[in-house]
């Protein structure tokens, strides 16, 4: 089969590999390119031990039938993938919360993942229920959408357990992963939201998918006077941070107002690691949260949402290509063009 096989940074190419055999295999429908696979292509990963077949947001159909903890599942069913495969042993696993496995691998990262014909599935994540089937009317590029979703939904209802009674939000980053939260927030709390970005498609798209206010970013000054104007000043309850810049880090930190939130949702390179001012954090009773990955159950949610119409992902799908294009649509997605970029021939 062929397959994009990350060989180091900067070394991603498109080779003829063994197709797997046995196991529970899936034929590759789409699967979707997002920044942490960008950074891993440019950079490498401390858990990515290359080579690998990168891709985990993954659209497949099953090859044989398989028996689930939801029931069975027929050959050609169409499903999305949980990319995350844990353990069972540890005691986040016993309590469920899978994405925290200490002893947590990954498709795409430290197992080969979904850039490519096939992809071959761990019975632990067929154990858990990480075959989400794909709800009648979704397209294959919408399904492979329906994990980042789901990421982002476990990183908005950990916001809400945290501040059920805040109002305002201020997403930083205008990117398929802050317009997700963006339509969440809208969707699931009613939140009044503010998006702040930096090109003018996706603010615009921002707009569309319902932002209360859409600020272009410039200096922190001008920002942060800007939002006082709309909110009032220290009025904002939680800031997202849904980018890796880390200088939306220290945007979010003068952003928030007293006994506000900041959700760290994005993973920022340890080279350029801001500060956080601890004399603001506690004077001021700022709390700072992370969300990482998802769950199946999360996933079969998310499902359900965009099945439902009530999460719109088809518009954030602006590119697709052949597995041939791989390492165009990762240096597409490294220059912010469009949305999200899906490879959907192989």
């Amino acid at each position: 089969m062929q397959a994009a096989v990350f060989s180091g940074p900067n070394d991603l190419r498109v080779k003829v590999v063994t197709s797997p055999s046995g196991g529970i295999r899936t034929r590759v429908k789409a699967c979707a390119v997002c920044g942490y696979d960008v950074r891993v292509f440019r950079h490498g990963h401390r858990k990515v031990r290359p080579p690998v077949i990168l891709g985990h947001e993954i659209c497949a159909e099953l090859v044989d039938a398989v028996r689930t903890p939801q029931g069975n599942l027929s050959a050609g069913t169409r499903v999305a993938i949980y990319p995350q495969i844990p353990c069972l042993e540890c005691r986040m696993c016993r309590l469920k919360q899978y994405n925290l496995c200490l002893d947590l691998k990954e498709l795409g990262s430290t197992v080969n993942g979904g850039l490519a014909e096939y992809v071959q599935i761990p019975e632990n994540v067929v154990k858990i229920g990480g075959l989400v089937a794909i709800p009648p009317g979704l397209t294959d590029e919408q399904a492979a959408l329906l994990e980042p979703l789901a990421c982002c939904l476990n990183s908005v209802l950990r916001m809400d357990y945290q501040r059920p009674e805040h109002s305002n939000v201020v997403i930083i980053g205008d990117g398929p992963i802050g317009l997700m939260h963006l339509q969440l927030l809208k969707q699931i709390q009613s939140r009044k939201v503010c998006v702040i970005g930096r090109i003018d498609s996706r603010m615009q798209k921002a707009r569309e998918l319902g932002a209360d206010f859409v600020l272009k970013r410039q200096d922190d000054d001008s920002t942060i006077q800007t939002i006082n104007e709309y909110f009032g000043v220290a009025s904002v309850d939680s800031v997202v941070i849904a980018t890796s810049n880390p200088l939306a880090l220290e945007l979010a930190q003068k952003v928030a107002g007293k006994n506000s939130l900041i959700n760290l949702f994005a993973g920022m390179s340890h080279d350029s690691l801001p500060q956080i001012d601890t004399n603001r954090v506690h004077y001021d009773q700022i709390s700072v949260i992370g969300s990482f990955g998802c769950t199946p159950s999360l996933m079969s949610k998310a499902a359900g949402m965009v099945s439902e119409k009530k999460i719109d992902l088809s518009s954030l799908v602006t590119h697709k290509y052949s597995i041939l294009e791989a390492e165009r649509a990762f240096v597409d997605t490294e220059n912010y063009a469009g949305l999200r970029g899906v490879i959907n021939r192989f």
